[in-house]
């Protein structure tokens, strides 16, 4: 009886994953994780709540182990490998909790968002958005949880080899290892769960920002359509105007519903951002230090992963906003094409103010066209591919300079 209830909600999770609906959740798969990864989980009951924070505190205590470790390095410096690792690794984990914070925060706005890109009831009945919303909620679903199965790979990866060879990634105290095999085994096990929830944290914006600039693309084809049957409608009479209105008037709703939210989702990008560019750089200090003194090898090879990891994340981050900022451009450019100098005349006196306000409408969105949605790292800089360019140039610059002093 158990094994087929198990059965049945596994194949009721797959049927949700696989198959889009108007009632699809795009964020159905990350909620899990969420809770897998201690990010985020609403606890209905104080016996909930308390079980959440017992676990959340398995995390914590990892924390601590390492702050202790590196209370411990700092006044006994023996082994610049042994320093460099236990210090990037409480670097990496102070990233997290500081990522994980900012999530909590705003939380409640990412609700709303979230709710907001779930709501499909604009262009609801046109096949191209139907399908174009059914792929991409295929297509994210698989790469959600192939990324969680690389992560999976790694945390075994990793704690078969530096946490059962390298004593930095062991429980210590004094700087002498305690517990057996079983208990280093867990211990490595939520030393990279952490590399888990980073991931996951970031999963949550990113996929915000697609989900976004899905949104914006149905909308400008919808306008694109739009433009094209009043390219091809040759009378021109009194009822045009209503009818252009009419049409009109659901995508331009929907433009003011995106720019809304879009200048919501800049207050958790924001931080976001900042932690992500900062411990980018210092994660890829502390590898580049350690590849320049000791090479590549097997026990490495992690290093390099996590300093991949990082990079990507930061390039995925900046084109994100990339596509969302120049949705004004993008509309005004849209709409230009519609011909509207050419072919949208005063037809009469009778809807004369119809036509006054089509036009107002173009002219304001055309003028506004030059106003980007201007992200920032909490205020510091803009996101854009270019300082993703400025991150990569520093980077090598202090790689360069790392193999140069290890020479």
């Amino acid at each position: 009886m158990r094994f087929a209830w198990l059965e049945t909600t596994r194949f009721k999770f797959l049927d949700q994953i696989s198959h889009y609906t108007e009632c699809s959740d795009f964020f159905i798969i990350q909620r899990y994780f969420e809770k897998i990864y201690a990010i985020h989980y609403n606890a209905q009951s104080w016996r909930d709540r308390s079980l959440w924070y017992l676990y959340r505190s398995l995390y914590g205590l990892i924390y601590l182990s390492y702050v202790y470790k590196t209370h411990w390095v700092l006044h006994h410096w023996q082994d610049s490998l042994s320093s460099a690792n236990i210090l990037g690794v409480l670097w990496f984990f102070s990233a997290v909790i500081l990522r994980v914070v900012i999530l909590e925060w705003h939380y409640p706005l990412m609700e709303r968002l979230q709710t907001f890109l779930n709501d499909h009831s604009y262009q609801r009945d046109n096949a191209w958005a139907i399908t174009k919303r059914a792929q991409f909620f295929r297509r994210t679903n698989r790469l959600v949880l192939s990324v969680m199965a690389i992560n999976f790979v790694e945390i075994v990866y990793f704690t078969a080899t530096n946490v059962m060879k390298l004593e930095d990634f062991m429980l210590q105290f004094r700087g002498v290892t305690v517990g057996g095999w079983p208990v280093q085994i867990a211990y490595g096990v939520l030393t990279m769960c952490w590399g888990g929830m980073y991931c996951t944290g970031f999963t949550v914006c990113y996929l915000l920002m697609c989900i976004f600039k899905l949104e914006i693309d149905i909308l400008l084809h919808s306008l694109e359509d739009l433009g094209q049957s009043l390219g091809s409608q040759q009378d021109l009479g009194d009822t045009f105007w209503d009818n252009i209105i009419d049409r009109l008037r659901p995508h331009m709703y929907r433009l003011e519903d995106l720019l809304i939210h879009l200048q919501q989702l800049k207050a958790v990008i924001g931080p976001i951002a900042y932690v992500q560019y900062y411990s980018t750089y210092l994660v890829i200090a502390d590898c580049c230090f350690i590849l320049a003194s000791h090479g590549l090898s097997s026990y490495s090879i992690v290093y390099v992963i996590s300093m991949t990891v990082f990079l990507t994340e930061s390039f995925f981050l900046c084109q994100g906003v990339e596509n969302l900022r120049n949705l004004k451009l993008r509309v005004a450019t849209v709409m230009y094409d519609f011909d509207w100098t050419l072919q949208m005349q005063s037809s009469g006196q009778r809807f004369a103010s119809q036509y006054r306000h089509v036009k107002r409408t173009f002219l304001l969105i055309t003028a506004q066209a030059d106003r980007t949605v201007h992200f920032s790292f909490a205020g510091i800089g803009e996101i854009s591919m270019n300082s993703f360019a400025q991150l990569l140039e520093k980077s090598y610059s202090m790689l360069t300079f790392l193999l140069q002093f290890a020479k």
